[in-house]
């Protein structure tokens, strides 16, 4: 779910084609089998060295300028919503966060451990200090979300200059090892725990820290979503409507969040399929208000001319609705997103 994580985005794909940094595809006789007892350890510990290895090094921040490319998708179910920066940070001596004042916008940093519990959620402007006792384990993941505009380049530069005002201090800087996983066991693994992701329509639970989550849940979702903001932070509901591409309508409204909501339109295999107009997501601080306050999400086929707030479906469609700082209605379940509204083309228009 980081992505743009996963950059993604900044992060890496979850789904079968993975790239293998630092792997040995199990020639090691001494490579570790991958099953679910050791999964999500495993499949973290590719993610850090990832990261670690994109961003430059430990402890160096790497910031995503722009929306990730649409034809370099390193994640599943991409979120275009908001522009990354990552550092993979050493905590045998305590690090400092420097979170910047942005102005309003949307901003959080997530602090996920070497077990992908998430540790820390931060929004303040200021310094905030970490350690390997309140984070859990030595090496941590600091992943900063700020929403931005993705088709206005007057806004992603002033996101730009909010990233520059993020920085990490620490005082040990040695790099995260990836161990020896064998690959085969860690894709077979993955792959197994992907087939029963999709019987979900939610990510309730899986993400936090450890006291938070619940551990089935939390397996699943490293499997599909790794780097998934906890549920207080944010909700996420899946909507595979098994139907072929067509005319469809979403009526947001009153929707219950003290941040901001989403909906991206995804293929069967969970990416963006690329539309020459740009249009994967709408939101509700770009999206087109009636006189009621609505935002009328046009989910249309394939081709069609670039029509306010409009998302072209793809053979195999689903979507994900985004919801940031849920109210407890959202949480609770007694809020639900709207239905689907099957429309005439000229009712779309």
């Amino acid at each position: 779910m980081l992505g743009g994580g996963r950059g993604r985005s900044c992060l890496r794909r979850s789904g079968t084609a993975v790239r293998h940094s630092g792997l040995t595809g199990g020639t090691a006789a001494m490579a570790i089998h991958v099953d679910v007892d050791n999964f999500v350890r495993a499949e973290t510990d590719r993610m850090f060295a990832g990261l670690q290895r994109d961003s430059g090094g430990v402890g160096v921040l790497r910031h995503n300028r722009e929306p990730a490319p649409v034809d370099q998708q390193t994640v599943i179910r991409m979120n275009r919503d908001t522009l990354y920066s990552f550092a993979v940070v050493d905590l045998a001596a305590p690090a400092v966060v420097t979170v910047p004042d942005a102005g309003g916008r949307y901003l959080s940093v997530m602090v996920v451990n070497n077990d992908h519990h998430v540790s820390h959620v931060l929004h303040d402007p200021g310094e905030h200090r970490l350690t390997a006792q309140d984070v859990g384990t030595r090496y941590a993941l600091v992943a900063v979300r700020v929403l931005v505009d993705p088709r206005s380049p007057d806004d992603v530069a002033q996101v730009t200059r909010v990233q520059d005002g993020l920085t990490i201090a620490s005082g040990s800087t040695e790099p995260f090892v990836l161990p020896d996983y064998d690959v085969p066991s860690l894709d077979g693994t993955r792959a197994a725990l992907l087939a029963l992701a999709a019987g979900l329509h939610g990510f309730d639970r899986a993400f936090g820290r450890a006291d938070e989550v619940d551990p089935v849940r939390h397996l699943i979702g490293t499997a599909a979503g790794w780097g998934g903001l906890p549920s207080s932070e944010a909700v996420y509901v899946g909507v595979d409507p098994q139907l072929p591409p067509g005319w469809f309508e979403l009526r947001m409204q009153d929707v219950p969040v003290d941040a901001f909501w989403s909906v991206s339109v995804y293929d069967a295999a969970g990416y963006f399929v690329p539309d020459p107009h740009g249009r994967y997501s709408v939101n509700s601080v770009t999206g087109t208000r009636a006189p009621d306050g609505s935002i009328t999400v046009r989910l249309v086929p394939a081709g069609t001319a670039d029509l306010p707030d409009s998302i072209p479906v793809p053979d195999g469609w689903n979507y994900v609705v985004r919801l940031y700082r849920p109210r407890p209605e959202v949480r609770d379940g007694s809020w639900t997103p709207p239905a689907l509204v099957p429309v005439a083309p000229a009712a779309a228009v």
